[in-house]
């Protein structure tokens, strides 16, 4: 009986996220937010059954879920767009948070369908995270939780494929990274440009290779 618990509670998250996104579809007749109601109800009880499985990869092998996460994460976007097309940029962030469980997943048991290296791979969503960062006083706060989000996802995908900086290299980032946000603060008050997001902006520079640096120290 305790070896089932895990893909018992997959099972369960399956039943109760499905049935809150369809019963949503259909009383709302949207997508958006059933679909991300749906991922909240069902992702914790996934979590909960990787967690305590010892080989999730049998019941879940991590190319399709890769591709399910892919699908799921475009058909956000998708909805997102069609139904509020005034703040596609809130899609793009629920189609983040919808994505990337399953690629963290489809990584950890070794989907390699990656065709970049693993530093290839920090350097582009690193450039992609600082457009966002750079375009977060005009888009706003998200813009800079989306960047944050996306640099920093690309560092730990680096780091679970085997990219290791050195000690010395993960101060410099760290160093750089509050010089950077302390940088963007001062640029953000002489220029008087909106608060929020720009201070966002700072705070995600900051953040980004302490987090990182935190989150791998043990490696």
């Amino acid at each position: 009986m305790t070896e089932r618990v895990p893909e018992f509670a997959l099972l369960v998250g399956v039943f109760l996220g499905l049935s809150a996104a369809v019963s949503g579809a259909v009383l709302t007749g949207e997508l958006f937010r059933p679909i991300l109601t749906g991922v909240v109800v069902c992702y914790p009880f996934a979590v909960f059954g990787v967690v305590r499985s010892e080989d999730p990869s049998e019941a879940l092998p991590p190319r399709p879920v890769l591709a399910f996460g892919t699908v799921l994460g475009v058909v956000t976007l998708l909805a997102a767009a069609v139904e509020r097309p005034n703040d596609v940029l809130s899609g793009l962030a629920a189609s983040l948070v919808v994505t990337l469980p399953p690629a963290a997943y489809a990584t950890r048991f070794g989907a390699d369908v990656n065709p970049l290296s693993p530093v290839q791979t920090l350097v582009v969503t690193a450039a992609v995270g600082a457009v966002f960062l750079a375009f977060a006083p005009l888009l706003g706060t998200l813009s800079a939780i989306v960047g944050l989000v996306v640099g920093l996802s690309g560092a730990l995908y680096a780091d679970a494929r085997g990219f290791r900086p050195t000690h010395r290299q993960r101060r410099l980032g760290i160093v750089g990274g509050v010089l950077a946000g302390v940088a963007v603060a001062w640029f953000g008050l002489a220029m008087q440009l909106p608060l929020a997001p720009t201070t966002a902006t700072a705070a995600a520079l900051v953040l980004a290779p302490s987090l990182f640096a935190a989150i791998t120290r043990e490696r």
